[in-house]
């Protein structure tokens, strides 16, 4: 455990010095998010780059804890590195060029084939092999996007971020499938060393590239094995520990869906902003939201821990919770109209740049 503990202190301290100078990257080249429609609330322009530090620092603390120590599961790591840079150069082409739903699903499912390729996969289906892999790309879309579609308040997505990963590295039972809590480990302290640019106000975004980046990389690391060795029930384990992104996913989706409106526009209708119409904070909201994360972390423990029939009366008091909350939260009335679909940043600059152009002269 100790190893784990020490790659999370080196890739912690190593995003804490890199985050800064992508930010002054970001602001060199002029990559920022800027202010448009009913989400992006912010005043003034914020750098984005979040996501590569995150990124670089994820694979620089990876690749020097297999160099130092080979473990068996070297080849489901690296699987885990190429699948990542692919979603983060996805990520990082749609924070420019905004790309379109379709073109962002294409490239996430082959990032998630490829993790199918070398064993990265839900096995508890072996007779059927086809829906096991299915339900794996399924898995690793939703959460992909899940975790992309809370960053939508200072520290929220990160902060998150960091406790699921932590959860992966307590919850689960140590095993062959090592690459669990060094991953985890390695992808908590990248984006830990994130955080304090990122909580309130922010000095830095991590943009899709990062969102997604996470995503993914937690996708992964919640496919590998430990949850079940006392009881069957602990399989949903990592449902709770990555619980705050997919159920803020499933609420907005289903209530869009009833309510005939489209799943891919964005628009005032999370979780944290319902939040926020009760009077609470960013601060506030992002706080309760991790302690609620903590929470879930907590029940993912004792969930793997407990006997068969004692952790069905957990799921079950935790669905009935879920339920009541669920008819809190929807209750609350919030703004439902749709925000305006972001310019990519090399627009906003080209617009801008053909504005301040003296030679551009106004016909009378």
């Amino acid at each position: 455990m100790n190893a784990y503990w020490i790659i999370f202190a080196v890739t912690f301290a190593l995003s804490l010095g890199l985050t800064p100078l992508f930010r002054k990257i970001a602001l060199h080249s002029h990559f920022m998010d800027t202010p448009s429609g009913q989400l992006k609330k912010h005043t003034a322009p914020i750098p984005y780059m979040g996501g590569l530090a995150i990124y670089f620092t994820f694979l620089i603390g990876l690749l020097s804890a297999l160099v130092l120590t080979p473990t068996p599961d070297s080849g489901k790591i690296l699987a885990l590195l190429v699948g990542g840079t692919i979603v983060a150069i996805l990520g990082l082409t749609d924070d420019l060029f905004s790309l379109s739903p379709a073109v962002k699903f294409f490239f996430q499912i082959l990032a998630a084939s490829l993790l199918i390729v070398f064993g990265v996969k839900l096995e508890f289906l072996p007779s059927h092999p086809i829906l096991g892999s299915f339900l794996t790309i399924f898995w690793v879309v939703a959460v992909t996007n899940a975790v992309n579609l809370i960053d939508i308040m200072d520290g929220l997505a990160g902060g998150v971020s960091v406790i699921a990963c932590l959860g992966f590295v307590l919850v689960p039972f140590l095993g062959e499938q090592s690459y669990v809590p060094l991953t985890a480990a390695a992808l908590g302290g990248s984006v830990m060393g994130f955080l304090p640019y990122n909580y309130q106000p922010a000095k830095i975004y991590m943009g899709d590239s990062g969102a997604l980046f996470l995503g993914y990389v937690l996708a992964g690391i919640a496919l590998g094995h430990g949850y079940t060795q006392v009881n069957v029930v602990a399989l949903c384990a990592p449902l709770f520990i990555l619980g705050i992104p997919l159920y803020d996913t499933a609420l907005v989706m289903v209530l869009r869906f009833l309510k005939g409106r489209s799943m891919f526009r964005g628009s005032n209708d999370h979780l944290a902003l319902r939040l926020r119409v009760l009077g609470m904070t960013v601060p506030q909201v992002v706080l309760t939201l991790w302690a609620l994360s903590i929470s879930l972390g907590v029940f993912a423990f004792f969930l793997a821990r407990l006997s068969e029939k004692r952790a069905l009366v957990l799921i079950l008091f935790l669905f009935l919770m879920a339920m009541l909350f669920t008819i809190f939260i929807s209750s609350i009335p919030v703004d439902e109209g749709t925000h305006k679909i972001r310019e990519s940043p090399f627009r906003v600059l080209l617009n801008s740049t053909k504005k301040s152009s003296p030679s551009r002269k106004k016909k009378k």
